[in-house]
């Protein structure tokens, strides 16, 4: 009998770990847009008066190597969390928060605060190679 709960609850608890984001409309067409391509979704959490989100969009998501390797690597999606229905099990307590997720839903690794480029470029690289 316990042989038999142990991996339902597993299971279970995996898919509660993961959130909702499954459901979510902006992570699906993000999914979908990648066809076969092996790219993440970069998620990241905002605000329209956050400045370091406003650097964030404005300069390093722009800088033409960062632009480049986010282009080839990820689908990025922006949620305003004042305005936007956010996932489940995608919480914050900064922003802005970067969260990076497989096609499957699971949530690989997270952001929080800004960066320059040069360093943000170093952890996308590092998180793509995990």
């Amino acid at each position: 009998m316990i042989r038999t709960l142990l991996p339902m609850i597993a299971i279970l608890a995996s898919h509660l770990y993961a959130g909702n984001i499954q459901n979510d409309t902006q992570f699906k067409a993000a999914v979908a847009s990648m066809g076969s391509e092996p790219k993440m979704v970069l998620m990241i959490y905002t605000t329209d008066d956050c400045p370091e989100c406003a650097y964030m969009k404005r300069k390093v998501f722009l800088d033409k190597n960062v632009g480049a390797y986010l282009h080839q690597n990820f689908v990025v999606i922006e949620k305003n969390v004042r305005k936007d229905p956010l996932p489940e099990g995608y919480d914050f307590f900064g922003i802005p928060t970067m969260f990076f997720i497989d096609k499957e839903g699971n949530k690989k690794e997270t952001i929080v605060g800004g960066k320059r480029s040069e360093p943000f470029l170093q952890d996308l690289h590092r998180i793509r190679e995990k």
